[in-house]
């Protein structure tokens, strides 16, 4: 294993431990209704598991829009309770929030602080693109469960952070590239997502790639020494994928996130240039500006994008 390997594992389960305190708010929102270790597919049901949060009360027309929410973690650790109190803040301002769980590459090296995501989730056949093919299956749930939990698919959007922002892209790449869908053997649902909300994300992996630590990240999610020499590299990189099909775009990232802020610039340039219906929500404040900064609850800077978010989100519900 490489020393950027054992510094990456460190660094992301130091950041996981040190985050923690900042993160859970669960009991602040007694309007909000959670279901907890969901199974969403009978094709993995270890790993296919989501937590659902919704209002008691329907929006007007008694239906719920929808958020599917992808975790982060450097496509490697993680686990969707990092992303609790975010779901947990949409769900109260009316949507139903699916925050789901993935595959991840083995969990081989003992960590100084461990991560809480679950031994189970790791495996040496959950490379990618596993985990897209789960993340199409939690949509499909979705489609299939729409009756039982009266949601409304036509106004179904997706979000993630960090690996999971860069995936969430994948997902909008999926609906807007047949060649895309089928080179990650994804099923897709019936319904187009109505848009996506990419927070902290990388999105031109072969730029990432260059850097040594990026590069490990990649070692261990394609398991190859050289990722670029992966059959299905060059998907790897979703933006080029990506057009009008993705409908509307949120791009959020911290002032100070020296990880992805050019990541999500570049984003936000190729969807002007794609003509693509784009806002971008940028944490000024310091030093609470960081990678994932939206995730610290606690945080006046945290609050006021997750003010941003949610009412984004429940603007773009209203549009037809």
């Amino acid at each position: 294993m490489s020393l950027e390997s054992i510094i990456l594992a460190q660094v992301f389960n130091l950041d996981n431990w040190a985050k923690k305190p900042f993160i859970d708010l669960r009991g602040h929102f007694p309007n909000v209704i959670d279901e907890w270790d969901i199974e969403f597919s009978d094709s993995n049901p270890t790993v296919c598991k989501a937590d659902l949060h919704y209002s008691k009360n329907c929006k007007e027309g008694g239906k719920y829009p929808v958020l599917m929410n992808i975790h982060g973690g450097g496509w490697i650790i993680g686990d969707k309770s990092n992303s609790t109190t975010y779901c947990l803040q949409i769900a109260d301002s009316g949507f139903f929030v699916m925050n789901i769980n993935y595959g991840m590459p083995p969990k081989d090296l003992p960590a100084l602080f461990e991560s809480v995501d679950p031994l189970a989730n790791h495996d040496e056949t959950y490379l990618w693109p596993y985990p897209m093919v789960t993340h199409f299956e939690a949509l499909k749930w979705i489609e299939e469960n729409a009756e039982k939990y009266n949601l409304d698919l036509e106004n179904v959007f997706v979000s993630g952070d960090s690996a999971g922002a860069h995936m969430t892209a994948c997902v909008a790449a999926c609906f807007c590239s047949d060649e895309y869908a089928e080179a990650l053997g994804v099923e897709r649902p019936s319904f187009l997502p109505k848009g996506y909300v990419m927070n902290c994300g990388i999105y031109k992996v072969d730029f990432y790639n260059y850097m040594p630590v990026g590069r490990a990240m990649m070692q261990k999610f394609t398991n190859m020494k050289k990722p670029r020499n992966h059959p299905l590299y060059k998907y790897l990189s979703p933006t080029p994928f990506i057009n009008e099909k993705a409908n509307n775009v949120l791009v959020v990232n911290g002032m100070i996130d020296v990880m992805t802020i050019f990541q999500s610039k570049w984003m936000v340039e190729y969807l002007e240039k794609a003509g693509v219906p784009h806002d971008f929500y940028e944490g000024r404040a310091f030093p609470n500006s960081f990678h994932d900064f939206m995730l610290l609850s606690r945080t006046k800077e945290s609050k006021k994008c997750m003010k941003y978010t949610a009412d984004w989100l429940n603007a773009k519900v209203l549009e037809k």
